[in-house]
């Protein structure tokens, strides 16, 4: 297994506190370490606890949102491309549809999170030289992801929002997510949900720490960027999102993604030829 088509490491912080809500190419597996703050991903809000597993799949938004604390965060991140699930995958052991439908959050027991964090620390080291080491450490990736399928299948529940004021702001997002292809005005939102433009900014992004507009933007990136892979020309993808003018969107989606459009277009057809993971 090319350790391109997927990464893993152990990160600690004094603070974790992602600078911008985003998307990644790949899927993301996270065990965390430590607790504090709540987890934005997609359109829910999750408390970020000790031992809890997350699963963010390719392109879906996510943030972390984190009061201070003294105690630092310590997390396992993994990042693996859906096509390399799709390979690794069999007819009776498809790992691609059980992380489809996988829990996005998971609260794990001493016995999973102390096999699984035996497997991150393996993984993490990378293949040995040794003739035959190539071979365990892609069957320890596959006994990972054996584990993980595991865990998922034998959650019972899903650990949910405990932030009272999120609940004011999910029909905003839920509207957004509905609507963000058409042409509308933070004024136009406000007067939607009968309520002053300046409350619905200040809590929206005290609740998820972003804010309004900035949602809609990388939602409207999130489909420009799948409309590019069809492949269509551009503008039309541009337009398809949202954006009101060519000009505009190559501003926009090279300004979030670090890439023009064309350059992205190409980039994907590149990497979905050789498999490899690339990461915005």
């Amino acid at each position: 297994m090319n350790r391109e088509k997927f990464s893993i490491s152990l990160n600690q912080d004094a603070t974790w506190r992602m600078d911008k809500l985003h998307f990644h190419e790949s899927v993301e597996v996270l065990l965390s370490l430590s607790e504090g703050g709540d987890f934005f991903i997609g359109q829910e809000m999750y408390p970020i606890r000790k031992n809890t597993l997350f699963l963010l799949d390719s392109a879906v938004l996510h943030r972390t949102v984190h009061e201070k604390q003294e105690t630092p965060y310590r997390r396992y991140i993994m990042h693996i491309l859906p096509s390399t699930l799709e390979s690794l995958s069999t007819p009776q052991t498809d790992f691609a549809r059980s992380f489809r439908c996988a829990k996005t959050c998971t609260v794990l027991n001493e016995r999973q999170r102390t096999g699984l964090m035996s497997l991150f620390n393996q993984l993490e080291e990378g293949p040995g030289s040794g003739f035959g080491d190539d071979v365990r450490y892609n069957v320890r990736l596959q006994e990972l992801l054996l584990q993980l399928c595991g865990v998922w299948e034998a959650s019972a529940t899903e650990l949910g929002s405990v932030n009272p004021d999120y609940e004011k702001v999910l029909p905003v997002l839920q509207y957004i997510q509905n609507h963000f292809t058409e042409t509308f005005t933070l004024d136009d939102l406000a007067r939607n949900f009968s309520i002053s433009k300046y409350h619905l900014c200040h809590v929206f992004k005290n609740v998820t720490g972003f804010s309004v507009m900035e949602y809609v933007i990388q939602r409207r990136i999130i489909l420009a960027r799948e409309l590019l892979r069809e492949p269509i020309s551009v503008q039309e993808a541009g337009e398809r999102a949202g954006f009101q003018t060519n000009s505009h969107f190559i501003r926009t989606f090279s300004a979030y993604t670090g890439m023009s459009p064309k350059r992205y277009a190409r980039q994907y057809l590149q990497s979905d030829k050789c498999g490899t993971l690339v990461e915005k």
